[in-house]
């Protein structure tokens, strides 16, 4: 189904790690992408399955310049699998298409922003996820394997709330008659949602 190719490759471009240890979760890595682990688990994937199905054999790794991640797979079949992952803007510039009801349709940016604005303006933090399947074997993603011609799978939205602490410092600081600013690579919506939240 779309969705399940959706939280597979949420899973299959993804750098952490999250197993059990005696009766305990134990997770490696950056939040966010154990937080996509998750929710392809609790959609019943296996990540060993999945990994060994479509073993990763390059990646472009997350860079606050490029605000997104790639990773190339292939496939038993012969086939060469591009999935990216990261923020909507970076990732709906680079689609042609989009997932629906299994099959690929043009890609409608308008509708998707309008749906990035809404849930942004939440408080929530997007990642839009795509893919692209090339006949071609190669062993490296490069940028210019990214640039066009993708399909977007679709978006996946986190809450990421403030925690108390941060907000009892902000506090403090303004009895202080301290400005306090925030810095951070989320969407503007977000961040201005977080910010009224603290």
């Amino acid at each position: 189904s779309d969705m399940l190719d959706l939280f597979r490759a949420g899973l299959l471009c993804n750098d952490a790690g999250l197993h059990q240890s005696e009766g305990e979760w134990i997770i490696n890595g950056d939040p966010t992408e154990v937080a996509l682990i998750t929710l392809a688990m609790k959609a019943g994937l296996d990540p060993a399955c999945e990994h060994e199905s479509l073993p990763r054999t390059d990646v472009i790794p997350f860079e606050s310049q490029h605000c997104f991640m790639a990773t190339l797979h292939h496939n038993h079949a012969g086939h060469d699998l591009i999935i990216v992952k990261g923020a909507p803007e970076e990732v709906l510039a680079m689609c042609s298409h989009q997932r629906g009801q299994g099959e690929d349709h043009l890609i409608q940016p308008e509708f998707w922003h309008g749906i990035i604005q809404k849930f942004s303006a939440t408080g929530q933090r997007i990642l839009a996820i795509a893919n692209r399947t090339m006949q071609a074997k190669q062993q490296t993603v490069e940028f210019s394997d990214v640039e066009t011609g993708f399909t977007l799978l679709g978006l996946v939205g986190i809450i990421d709330p403030p925690r108390e602490e941060a907000i009892t410092a902000v506090q403090q600081c303004h009895a202080a008659g301290i400005r306090v600013k925030m810095i951070t690579g989320d969407h503007r919506a977000t961040a201005c949602a977080i910010g009224k939240s603290v």
